[in-house]
């Protein structure tokens, strides 16, 4: 992930950022280990990774064609029980799951890999002038936690389950705005999700870039980066 030389990046006063999936990512082999002790199965983590992003993608058709899954994506977990249900799971073994899932993750938060380049881009960025701040969809209101490591660098951050708000609520965004002191035309968005990030943030007027690791949204009308 780099954004710092992008194109959308003039002008900018401010860029916000998406936590999980965009600076965080989950943690591939406690996943793999929870899912082994109930299934008996072994998954890759290339393959749990391309298929939670395709996951996504159907969450961000739906929101594309006027829908707001906002029921079953508070659920916790649920975007790990759809992800193994994509990989064939039977919704039996998925909800046998949740429990050995949901306690792990007490324990220890399951996104909590920093993105290899995570901490470089925010560190450019703030020598460049720029305000940094996130923007995350949660749960149980655990975004900090997420990004402990580099929290610092942040002059925001903005948890939906605190906030009352969820991406791609245009709200969400012109809350940060606000504590940022910034106008939607001079921030910059970046996040892995279309429909929550990039629509959201478009409709709240901000300029958006949508970070596509494994080319899934080729072809799409937004700004993207790998």
């Amino acid at each position: 992930m780099s954004t710092v030389l992008h194109p959308l990046l003039k002008d900018a006063r401010a860029v916000l950022f998406d936590a999980g999936g965009t600076l965080v990512h989950p943690d591939w082999l406690r996943l793999a280990r929870i899912a082994e002790c109930v299934t008996g199965r072994t998954f890759a983590p290339e393959d749990m990774r391309r298929m939670l992003y395709e996951v996504l993608r159907g969450v961000d058709r739906s929101i594309s064609e006027g829908n707001n899954p906002v029921a079953h994506t508070q659920r916790p977990g649920w975007l790990f029980h759809d992800m193994f249900c994509a990989l064939g799971v039977d919704e039996e073994s998925c909800e046998r799951m949740s429990s050995p899932m949901l306690a792990e993750h007490e324990r220890h938060h399951l996104w909590c890999e920093m993105d290899r380049q995570a901490p470089a881009v925010i560190a450019e960025l703030k020598r460049a002038g720029l305000l940094v701040g996130i923007i995350s969809n949660t749960e149980d209101g655990r975004a900090r936690e997420t990004i402990e490591e580099i929290v610092d660098q942040f002059d925001l951050l903005v948890d939906s389950f605190v906030v009352g708000f969820r991406k791609p609520d245009a709200r969400i965004f012109q809350y940060a705005l606000e504590q940022l002191q910034v106008a939607p035309g001079e921030a910059v968005y970046v996040g892995d999700s279309y429909g929550h990030d990039v629509l959201g943030a478009e409709r709240a007027r901000l300029r958006a870039i949508l970070l596509d690791p494994l080319d899934i949204y080729e072809g799409s009308d937004c700004a993207r980066i790998h």
